[in-house]
């Protein structure tokens, strides 16, 4: 018995030669991409409105997102009341459209696309604005295929506004101001 002990020891504490090869693949590289936005506007943004009435409606301005990045991203829109009377604010409207295939605003051109059309006040943050639904020179080259609601890198979507006052805004708005922003934000496009 102690024979076969000894025997199966050595067994497997024996080496057998087999032919072995390796290669290797190396420089594995990774690198991330950049989402960067930019905003450049027309001459009367951002706003700066005075004597404004029950009815008011000013005249149309732009925004352009622009994406400075290497990745395509989704370009959403919010506004955010950073001062003054809320009352005001809430009687404030805002008409918003894409730019048409002329790249200029309210021209009635194919492609002018309305986003919205009401209350500031009521507008839903983070509206996803690159949508094919608003296309104009920012998704794919001939607004076709996958991703459909992007911008992609170097190329821009231009937003045209028209801000006014509700027609029934009443004496409670009268001398009083307000302030608020327009809040842009980029979110990488991964579908």
């Amino acid at each position: 018995m102690v024979t076969i002990a000894l025997l199966g020891a050595l067994a497997a504490g024996a080496t057998f030669a087999v032919f072995t090869d390796q290669e290797v693949l190396g420089s594995n590289t990774v690198a991330t991409g950049t989402l960067a936005l930019t905003l450049n506007h027309s001459a009367g943004k951002p706003y700066s409105i005075s004597n404004a009435y029950p009815g008011y409606v000013g005249s149309w301005e732009h925004i352009d997102i622009f994406n400075a990045g290497t990745l395509p991203f989704e370009g959403y829109l919010s506004f955010n009341k950073t001062g003054g009377d809320t009352g005001l604010y809430n009687e404030l409207t805002m008409k918003i459209e894409t730019a048409g295939g002329d790249g200029l605003c309210n021209t009635n051109d194919f492609a002018e696309n309305l986003i919205y059309n009401g209350k500031v006040s009521a507008f839903t943050p983070q509206t996803l604005v690159s949508s094919l639904n608003y296309w104009h020179l920012a998704n794919e080259d001939d607004a076709s295929g996958s991703p459909a609601d992007n911008i992609r890198s170097n190329w821009t979507e231009r937003l045209c506004q028209q801000v006014g006052v509700d027609v029934s805004a009443g004496n409670s708005i009268m001398g009083k101001s307000v302030t608020f922003s327009e809040v842009v934000d980029a979110m990488q496009d991964n579908d």
